[in-house]
């Protein structure tokens, strides 16, 4: 039941802050109204799939709340001044509380998910068993957090896209980039540290079942790097970060905002 509560709850408040616009009479108002839904519904299904990929960590590796409290709350520091930047840097911009709802709904939905990332960072280190199983559990965890990814930069994008087509007035259409950029890094900023906590455990168990330093002979050292090479790929660990986030639609969502204020009808906007 969780996932249709999220997107009902999360729904209803995107249409609250919709049907309470200023500008419905503004051209591509509809535009704006149709992503800010399409935003909310997209935040509550991502919470649910957040809380549910956090259940399947716990099945994987022991890790509990508290011990993602701190690196959640490093971001949430983070993005706050990401945003007094971006108020700074476009002094006369004017929010409005209906963007900094949609703002808001989108990173409660993001929540979940962010601590499930800081929850394969802190796994990853700390894999027990045979290597049958830390191998099982290395190819589980990167599934899982590449399914994470695609959920929050699939946030990201719809974010930016709803801020680009705003048709509330705005002295600066650069803010809509500096947004679609900010989202995208704390994402990255997320990501990053799990994908390299995962990548140099698959290091380290590559090492211990193929190591190379003790071959001397040429026929075993050719086998060896063969069998490293087959393990290293099974594992992704010649996976590097941008192809990841390319992958996971995280750098999309300023190149879309790009489009939006562009192309959409009325000027970029942080709210309605």
């Amino acid at each position: 039941m969780l996932r249709p509560v999220a997107i009902v709850t999360a729904l209803a408040l995107g249409l609250v802050i919709v049907l309470t616009s200023a500008h419905k009479a503004a051209p591509g108002w509809e535009v704006w109204a149709g992503l800010a839904l399409a935003l909310s519904a997209a935040s509550g299904a991502v919470f649910a799939h957040g809380v549910q990929r956090w259940r399947e960590l716990t099945a994987v590796c022991s890790v509990r709340v508290r011990e993602v409290v701190r690196p959640l709350g490093a971001l949430f520091l983070l993005a706050l001044l990401l945003v007094v930047l971006a108020l700074l840097l476009s002094p006369s911009t004017r929010a409005g509380w209906r963007g900094w709802g949609l703002s808001a709904i989108a990173c409660v939905g993001a929540l979940p998910v962010t601590a499930t990332m800081s929850g394969i960072r802190r796994s990853a280190g700390v894999l027990d068993g045979g290597a049958g199983a830390r191998v099982a559990a290395l190819i589980a965890l990167r599934r899982l957090l590449r399914r994470l990814l695609g959920a929050v930069g699939l946030l990201v994008a719809l974010a930016t896209l709803a801020l680009g087509a705003s048709p509330a007035p705005l002295s600066s259409r650069g803010v809509v980039l500096i947004f679609g950029g900010a989202g995208s890094l704390l994402v990255a900023l997320t990501y990053g540290p799990a994908r390299a906590a995962l990548r140099e455990a698959a290091s380290r168990l590559c090492d211990e079942l193929v190591p190379l330093g003790d071959a001397d002979d040429a026929a075993i050292v050719i086998s060896r790097a063969d069998e490293r090479a087959k393990l290293e790929q099974v594992l992704e660990v010649d996976h590097n970060l941008m192809t990841d986030l390319q992958t996971g639609l995280v750098i999309v969502g300023p190149l879309l905002s790009s489009a939006a204020t562009a192309f959409l009808p009325g000027s970029a906007g942080s709210g309605s």
